[in-house]
């Protein structure tokens, strides 16, 4: 048997010294990777919770995701604020109702920051507490304002802020005056992390705007009225007077400041006299018919006094010998690229339809018309001549006129538009335009082709067409005193209409409508409308090319009523009492009794055919 040896004096202290060395071996090399990790900015330490999110170990990009990803969900959460001294005050919102906006980058910065250099080394051996960064929201000031002021009547005594006014020509400082309950402030620091409830005691409430800030604004304000300044441009100006700057001066109360500010409208007006020259209004581009042919007269930049960046200059530097005048531009709400883009080059349809000056209904095409006159309508675009006209009323300048409803003439506001939208309808039938929609009168009117013709009424008929080219169309729209005419303008693409109309057929006759007025005379008679002419029914086609390709090819028809005449009588007469006998007739005897009229009923055409 082997013999059995002691251990050598030291040997176990070598022992526990070399596993010591290992140990810290192993440490310092998890410090270092820890020490670099963090000082490299990379990632986010261990053991770092923002809110109540685990971002340990995390890019700053992933960090801020994760965080905004659950910052959506906390904006959703209802909040609740309550108060220890008012048991019945209660105010609910969420967090998106206040307009919250979280502030995730600041916190992922935080988080980032490194930890001390003990702090860290903790850290790399898991011997340090979790570090949390709050997630804070901000919020929007005048929502929480009117949240509180909503639910504390009856319960705060509100404070009063600051003023500054001239009083006599002097400027005077009226004190703040403290006041007491809920402070919105108050309320808007306790929601800044959107908890899901608050209990907030009242206390005081603090003005917005204290009596030092309004002495501060006070100083300011005497410092901008202490002289004149001037205003200049390339060594050229003008001096804007204390009297015009005391008559512009504003004093603008925040949630903090009371902001001293100039009128810029008055300033502007005080300066434009020196820099006329200067200013210039901007101008569209417009698309000017003349002929066959469109003059473009293009589009010009405007410049004008930009009084607002003047004025806030001349309070920010009170006592600069002069501040410099400042322009904006203005850029055209149609610009000369814009119209050429439109590409409208030529007239490629033109319609007119007569009329005898000067009834009210030539009154109303020719307010159509000027309404009508310059509209476009953009390739693909569909266009409404009831909506591109709007209601006719009074107001917009249509006056009363005779119309067709029912078959009968009746005056209405706007009656006579309907010649308008036949002259419409024919200038984009030749103009190849596709006809979405359109009815035409319920009798013939011979001033009209027969059967291409169309009536519109606010409410319908519509007249409907759409621009299926692609180049916009461009319509010029005029009305004198014996015609109206419509011409469309657009690129000729070689679009070009062919139309035929057929033979009138299944003629009929006008009738005589007579219905019975109880309040004429029994026997009366009155014409309420004379016989007009007899119906027919007409046909007519359309055949559209782009070159030599068929882009359609229709055929329309349509059948016109015959104009009744419409006539109102009187009662029928009593039958006559029964008559004497005559010499030499028997008491038996009596005269032959005659027949009652039998008057004709009065119907009414089913046909509904508005302005005319």
């Amino acid at each position: 048997m082997p013999e059995s040896r002691a251990p050598r004096p030291g040997s176990r202290k070598r022992g526990l010294v070399a596993g010591l060395l290992v140990a810290l071996s192993l440490v310092g090399l998890l410090v270092v990777g820890t020490l670099r990790a963090e000082n490299g900015g990379e990632r986010v330490p261990g053991s770092v919770v923002i809110g109540d999110v685990d971002v340990s170990g995390l890019t700053a990009d992933e960090a801020e995701r994760a965080v905004r990803f659950r910052a959506r969900e906390l904006r959703r959460r209802k909040l609740v604020v309550t108060s220890p001294d008012a048991p019945d005050l209660r105010l609910e919102a969420t967090g998106a109702s206040l307009g919250a906006r979280v502030q995730a980058r600041a916190a992922v910065d935080d988080a980032l920051a490194p930890r001390s250099f003990g702090g860290r080394v903790l850290a790399g051996v898991g011997l340090v507490s979790t570090r949390r960064v709050e997630l804070r929201f901000m919020l929007d000031e005048n929502r929480v304002d009117r949240l509180v002021r909503a639910a504390v009547r009856g319960v705060n005594t509100p404070a009063a802020d600051a003023s500054l006014a001239f009083v006599d020509g002097t400027l005077r400082v009226k004190p703040d005056r403290a006041g007491h309950g809920l402070d919105p402030r108050v309320v808007d620091e306790r929601l800044a992390t959107l908890p899901p409830s608050a209990s907030i005691p009242l206390g005081p409430i603090r003005p917005s705007v204290t009596t030092e800030e309004a002495q501060r604004a006070k100083r300011q304000a005497e410092a901008v009225l202490s002289g004149p300044t001037r205003v200049e441009l390339d060594g050229r100006g003008v001096s804007v007077d204390v009297a015009t700057k005391r008559a512009a001066m504003r004093f603008v109360p925040t949630r903090r400041r009371l902001l001293v500010r100039l009128n810029p409208q008055r300033i502007e007006r005080a300066l434009a006299p020196a820099f006329a020259l200067r200013i210039r209004e901007s101008r569209n581009a417009e698309l000017r018919p003349a002929g066959d042919s469109v003059k473009l007269i293009p589009s010009r930049r405007g410049r004008s006094l930009n009084g607002e960046q003047i004025a806030l200059s001349m309070v920010r530097r009170p006592n600069a010998a002069a501040v410099p005048a400042r322009f904006t531009v203005t850029v055209p709400d149609f610009t000369t690229q814009d119209a050429r883009r439109l590409r409208i080059t030529r007239r490629v349809s033109t319609f007119s339809t007569p009329y005898a000056c000067c009834p009210p209904r030539v009154s109303n095409i020719q307010r159509a018309a000027e309404l009508l006159d310059g509209m476009i309508i953009p390739a693909g675009a569909t266009f409404s001549l009831n909506q591109a006209l709007g209601q006719r009323t009074v107001d917009r300048g249509f006056v009363a006129a005779p119309q067709i409803a029912g078959g009968r003439l009746e005056d209405a506001v706007g009656g006579g538009v309907s010649q308008l939208a036949t002259t419409f309808y024919n200038a984009a039938f030749f103009a190849g335009l596709e006809i979405v929609a359109h009815t035409p009168h319920s009798f013939y009117i011979s001033r009209y082709p027969a059967g291409r013709e169309a009536t519109v009424s606010w409410g319908g008929p519509e007249l409907v067409v759409r621009n299926d080219w692609p180049a916009a169309v461009l319509i010029a729209a005029g009305a004198g005193s014996g015609q109206v005419t419509i011409s469309m303008y657009s690129a000729p693409l070689g679009r070009r209409v062919e139309t035929s109309t057929g033979e009138r057929r299944d003629f009929t006759e006008p009738k005589e409508r007579v219905t019975i007025n109880p309040d004429l005379e029994p026997g009366a008679r009155e014409v309420l409308q004379g016989a007009g002419g007899g119906g027919f029914t007409v046909g007519y086609t359309r055949r559209v090319y782009r070159g030599d390709e068929v882009k359609r090819d229709e055929t329309y028809t349509w059948r016109y009523v015959a104009q009744d005449a419409y006539i109102e009588e009187g009662p029928p007469l009593p039958d006559d009492e029964e008559d004497e006998p005559a010499e030499g007739e028997g008491p038996g005897s009596t005269a032959p009794e005659d027949d009652p009229e039998t008057p004709t009923d009065g119907a009414t055409s089913p046909d509904t055919d508005p302005l005319d």
